[in-house]
């Protein structure tokens, strides 16, 4: 099992500006995070380091530490503010 964390306060923001859908459908897969493995997710684009997990058109942004099993989230957004975040989009 794996604790979740979220990088504070960007994480709050962008969780507050997802919309209700979008908030509860990653609230039901915390159980996912917590237990998946890693290898179920993939890789975010340009070769960053975060794990990306797709909800529809939003996206969710993590980092799992294999070692000290954590995984820590630090964005969630629809498509064009992924590209933002990741630097492919101004």
């Amino acid at each position: 099992m794996y604790t979740l964390k979220y990088d504070y306060p960007d994480w709050v923001e962008y969780f507050q500006d997802a919309p209700d859908e979008i908030k509860k459908r990653f609230l039901k897969r915390r159980e996912k995070f917590k237990s998946f493995p890693t290898t179920g997710f993939r890789h975010s684009e340009k070769g960053l380091p975060y794990f990306v997990d797709e909800m529809g058109q939003y996206r969710v942004c993590f980092k799992s530490d294999e070692n000290v099993k954590v995984r820590t989230f630090y964005f969630i957004g629809d498509h064009k503010e992924y590209e933002k975040f990741i630097g492919i989009r101004k």
